[in-house]
């Protein structure tokens, strides 16, 4: 993700925003090793950055964005699902809810609502 978020990244970089992120710091070999299986893989190729120590930067290839691309297919699918089994429904204007949402027993059945107002519209309605 560090490789798509950036034009090109330097494996001390990759290093470093590791350790920010996670609070830990990650073995430079298993950074760099990380780095060529994705190189053998044709996802990920060597750029010159400058002249620095540091100058070697990687950046992802066409089939690299590709892969990372189809990765976030799939954690957003899986995402969608364990959100739609938690997704309530307004039984006034169908709006999706999360959470925070209005519940209200209304001729003994518990229904829910975005708000007050749409609760008060469905008893208006019904009635």
């Amino acid at each position: 993700m560090l490789l798509k978020s950036a034009e090109s990244i330097s494996g001390y970089s990759i290093l470093k925003r590791l350790e920010k992120d996670l609070g830990k710091t990650a073995s430079p070999t298993y950074i760099y090793d990380f780095i060529n299986t994705l190189k053998s893989k044709g996802y990920v190729k060597d750029i010159k950055r400058s002249k620095s120590k540091r100058s070697r930067g990687f950046k992802l290839t066409l089939e690299g964005h590709k892969f990372v691309d189809k990765i976030l297919q799939r954690f957003g699918n899986l995402i969608e699902v364990a959100i739609q089994s938690k997704l309530k429904i307004c039984a006034s204007c169908g709006v999706k809810l999360y959470e925070n949402y209005y519940s209200e027993t209304i001729e003994g059945k518990k229904l829910n609502f975005c708000c007050v107002h749409c609760a008060k519209a469905f008893k208006n309605h019904q009635h």
